[in-house]
C-alpha cells in the first residue's frame, strides 16, 4: 500500500504541475496582447491546453521523476531543471513563456512530492518484512505495470511523431491524400495507413463488390487517422454516386440535401456529401472521450464527416471530420 499511495501521489502532483504550467503559459503568452489582466487565459490554458500537455508530457516526465524518486533526490534545483526542460519542449511555441511558467510548476511538484522523495522506501521495506498477505503491495505492482504500459504506448506514438517531423516524411500514399493539414499526427496517419489495404478489415473480401465499405475502425485512434482512411476508401470509387451508400455502411446518417443523389453545391461548384454519427446513441467509433474532457464537460456527443468532390463529381478532393462537443 505504501508504494501505491506514493505512485498515486507522484502521478497526481505531476498532472497538477502540468496543469499549472499550461495555465501560466497561456497567461504569460496573453500578456503582451491583452488589455488588462488576462485572467481568462488561465482558464483557457487549463481547459484547452492542459489536456494535450498531459497526453504528450506526462509519461516522459513521470519517467524522469521516478528515477529521481528512486535515487532519493530532495533538492529543489534538479526538479527545476527537469520541469524547465519539459516546459521548453511542450511550450516551444513561446520559449520565454515556457521558461517563466516551468519553474512555478517545478516548485509545486517539489513542494508537494519532491522534497519527500525516497522517504517511503524505508517504510516499504519495513512493511515488506512483516509476514502475511499484502493485497496493497500487489495492487501497487498492478498500477506500476499499467503506468509502464501507458508510458510505452505514449513513447511509441511520440517516437513516430518525432520520426515523421524530423527524420523522414511519409509519402501521400495511394490514393494520394491532398497536401493539407500536415500536422505531425496527420503525417503519422499517412505512415500507418499508406494505402487502401491498410484501412480495410483483415477479413475484408476483395472479391466482394462492397469490400471498400469494410473499413477497420478498430485500428483508428484519432481524427487524423479517420480522415486519411476515409479519404483513401472513398477516393477509390469512380464518382460521387457511391458516397451515400459508403457513409451509411459505416453507420453514418446522410441527409437528403447532402446525399449522392442531391449533393450540396458550393459557390465554387464543388459538390458535398455529408454524414452524421451519434456518439451518444452508438458509442464512439474511435477514442474521443478523454479523462479531462469528462472533468471539464467537453464530451463529444456526435461526429460529422464531410466529403468534398470536384465539380463533375468524379474526384474526391478532401474529407473533414468534426466532433460535436457538449
Amino acid at each position: 500500500m505504501t508504494i501505491l499511495l506514493r505512485i498515486l501521489r507522484m502521478a497526481f502532483c505531476a498532472v497538477m504541475g502540468i496543469v499549472i504550467f499550461a495555465a501560466l503559459f497561456e497567461f504569460v503568452n496573453a500578456l503582451p496582447v491583452a488589455n488588462g489582466f488576462p485572467l481568462h487565459a488561465l482558464w483557457w490554458g487549463v481547459v484547452f491546453r492542459a489536456p494535450a500537455y498531459v497526453f504528450f508530457g506526462a509519461a516522459p516526465l513521470l519517467f524522469m521523476l521516478t528515477i529521481m524518486e528512486l535515487r532519493g533526490v530532495q533538492k529543489q534545483w534538479p526538479y527545476f531543471l527537469v520541469w524547465i526542460a519539459g516546459g521548453l519542449f511542450l511550450g516551444r511555441a513561446n520559449l520565454l513563456a515556457a521558461a517563466v511558467s516551468a519553474p512555478a510548476a517545478g516548485y509545486f511538484y517539489w513542494l508537494s512530492a519532491g522534497k519527500s522523495a525516497g522517504d517511503w522506501i524505508s517504510a516499504w521495506r519495513e512493511q515488506k518484512s512483516q509476514p502475511g498477505f499484502k493485497p496493497g503491495t500487489y495492487l501497487a505492482y498492478a498500477v506500476v505495470a499499467y503506468l509502464a504500459a501507458q508510458a510505452v504506448s505514449y513513447g511509441y506514438y511520440g517516437g513516430k511523431l518525432l520520426w515523421v517531423s524530423y527524420v523522414s516524411e511519409p509519402g501521400l500514399g495511394t490514393p494520394p491524400v491532398p497536401l493539407r493539414k500536415m500536422s505531425a499526427a496527420r503525417k503519422v496517419a499517412l505512415m500507418d495507413f499508406p494505402d487502401v489495404a491498410s484501412c480495410l478489415s483483415r477479413n475484408a473480401d476483395k472479391a466482394s463488390p462492397n469490400y471498400l465499405e469494410q473499413m477497420d475502425w478498430d485500428r483508428i485512434n484519432n481524427v487524423s487517422e479517420a480522415e486519411v482512411c476515409m479519404f483513401r476508401l472513398l477516393a477509390s470509387y469512380k464518382n460521387i454516386s457511391h458516397a451515400t451508400k459508403w457513409f451509411e455502411a459505416q453507420g453514418f446518417t446522410v441527409p437528403k440535401s447532402f446525399s449522392s443523389a442531391r449533393p450540396n453545391i458550393s459557390y465554387d461548384g464543388t459538390q458535398h456529401v455529408h454524414g452524421s454519427y451519434s456518439i451518444r446513441k452508438n458509442g464512439p467509433k474511435f477514442p474521443t472521450r478523454g479523462v479531462f474532457r469528462r472533468l471539464f464537460g467537453s464530451i463529444p456527443y456526435g461526429m460529422n464527416s464531410a466529403s468534398t468532390w470536384s465539380k463533375d463529381g468524379t474526384q474526391l478532393l478532401r474529407v473533414d471530420i468534426s466532433l460535436n462537443i457538449l
